[in-house]
């Protein structure tokens, strides 16, 4: 089947935004008087929404909290530190280029997912960009996905969905489209052998030059 779309996971695949995010994390951690974790600890709980995120680093009871805090705080930080990986303008000029649709699902909090990809000048060539709160679900859940799918409007057999987790590859699995993960976000090579995605590679320029450009045909 002709791949006529792609999906994209956003922190760690198309952009490194993990600065702001540790600073703003760290700041509200501090704020309700608890030890302030590691860069690393931070970026390795995202993944999830932010109130998964703060759950793995202050407990599920405190959650709902910090994540009423953090919103200003990140609106402030957001775009300090904010760039895009490496590949990520490339493959979606060329993916423009042969009309393969394009546009982010993620579970960052949609407002912000939308605002970074603006700031970044990836509208467009997105189509557009759906996160957490925009639906009653999140990664992985299929409804999620096929709410995606829908709007882009092609089935999971013409789609690819790109991403950095094994959040990513069970998104994708649960409902039957390919996955290409990327190490450049939470989760190293090895960490992501043992999820169900086709491929993996270093980063979005590799992807696109030894495996996107064999999916995808001249139309």
């Amino acid at each position: 089947m002709t791949i006529r779309a792609i999906l994209f996971d956003l922190d760690g695949t198309l952009i490194d935004q993990f600065q702001p995010i540790y600073k703003s994390f760290s700041q509200v951690i501090s704020q309700m008087g608890f030890p302030v974790p590691s860069f690393d600890t931070v970026k390795k709980s995202v993944g999830g929404a932010s109130e998964k995120t703060m759950s793995k680093l202050i407990g599920e009871e405190h959650a709902k909290e910090a994540v009423q805090l953090l919103r200003p705080i990140f609106e402030k930080e957001m775009f300090n530190g904010v760039f895009e990986l490496p590949g990520a303008s490339e493959l979606l000029s060329f993916c423009q280029q042969k009309k393969i649709k394009t546009a982010v699902l993620t579970n960052k909090h949609g407002p912000h997912a939308r605002a970074v990809c603006e700031y970044l000048n990836f509208i467009p060539p997105l189509e557009f960009v759906i996160g957490a709160d925009d639906t009653e679900w999140k990664k992985p859940d299929i409804e999620l996905s096929r709410i995606t799918l829908n709007k882009i409007g092609f089935g999971p057999e013409e789609t690819i969905y790109i991403g950095d987790s094994p959040y990513d590859a069970q998104t994708a699995k649960n409902i039957g489209m390919r996955c290409c993960l990327v190490s450049t976000g939470t989760h190293t090579t090895d960490e992501l052998e043992n999820t169900s995605a086709h491929s993996i590679d270093p980063d979005l320029l590799t992807l696109m030059n030894n495996r996107i450009h064999r999916l995808i045909t001249s139309k």
